[in-house]
């Protein structure tokens, strides 16, 4: 499927990020780089859930579900956002604690490092945003969005290493703690991520309604069924990677039930052969009436 073959680029690019960043953080002496690398196994878990929830939300129908598994893609991205606000916490937590230690000084090297990180972020992001307007997910989008945020983090890792390379230099203590603080603006971040991504999937448990454009679209399809004369009110739901259909159509007063019913199986049969779309439900107007 192409929704998970984006996601799997998606999965190998982080795995690159995390284990880069948090060696590198080791290696160089960075508490802000490794508390980045935890920022971006957020991304990686995120990936994970975005792949098992696809898998599951594109089951066919069941007898339990009988309009498919769809919604399991928004308990997997609650899931997810808890656990990142709790990585947050951890992250948060730690670096807090041991806040007055003394200030390790990074490598310069760190800065190179930082600097190929957000490139190589800066590409995965735009990659999944763009893909996912070209697939119309919003999860993939949703996804490029919070890799995006894995940028603006880095480069607040960038200001922390270079404050604390200038406060060595020129021996000016606060700017020793430059290393730390962009490590708790980094929590921050996570935090921030985690809570909208859990807001996200509460709403859209509840019933989220396609946007605009999309349902226009469908809306211009269906009217160029044959006996269609218009559309007198369309209903569209995000149901995890599908869509629910619930329509109105006006038709002819004149014709029998028969050709009513028949018409109404055509744009049925019409909109169920978009991939997108997995239930329909369509009812049948005389024309003058609504």
């Amino acid at each position: 499927m192409r929704l998970e073959n984006v996601m799997r680029k998606s999965f190998f690019g982080n795995i690159f990020l995390v284990i880069l960043k948090i060696a590198s953080g080791f290696l160089f002496n960075s508490v802000s780089l490794i508390a980045d690398g935890v920022h971006s196994s957020s991304d990686l878990l995120s990936d994970v859930f975005v792949i098992l929830g696809i898998r599951h939300s594109i089951k066919p129908a069941d007898e339990d579900h009988p309009l498919g598994h769809g919604k399991f893609e928004y308990v997997l991205s609650f899931i997810l956002g808890i656990s990142i606000i709790l990585i947050a916490y951890s992250l948060g937590k730690n670096v807090i604690v041991n806040f007055n230690e003394v200030a390790t000084i990074p490598n310069k090297i760190s800065l190179v490092i930082v600097v190929v990180v957000v490139v190589v972020k800066l590409f995965l992001s735009k990659y999944l945003i763009r893909k996912g307007k070209e697939l119309d997910s919003e999860i993939i989008s949703a996804s490029g969005k919070e890799s995006l945020t894995d940028v603006y983090s880095s480069a607040v890792v960038f200001v922390g290493i270079v404050c604390v390379l200038l406060g060595e230099y020129f021996k000016v203590d606060w700017l020793l703690k430059g290393d730390k603080i962009a490590s708790i603006l980094i929590a921050v971040f996570i935090v921030r991520i985690g809570v909208e991504i859990v807001w996200e999937a509460v709403a859209s448990l509840q019933g989220k309604a396609v946007k605009k454009e999309i349902n226009n679209r469908y809306r211009e399809i269906i009217k160029k069924v044959d006996g269609v004369i218009d559309v007198d009110h369309l209903d569209m739901i995000s149901y995890g990677p599908y869509y629910q259909v619930l329509v109105d159509i006006q038709v002819a007063a004149d014709i029998t039930v028969k050709q009513g019913h028949d018409i109404s199986k055509a744009v049925s049969t019409s909109l169920l052969k978009d991939q997108k779309i997995n239930h329909v439900i369509v009812h049948v107007n005389p024309e003058g009436e609504e």
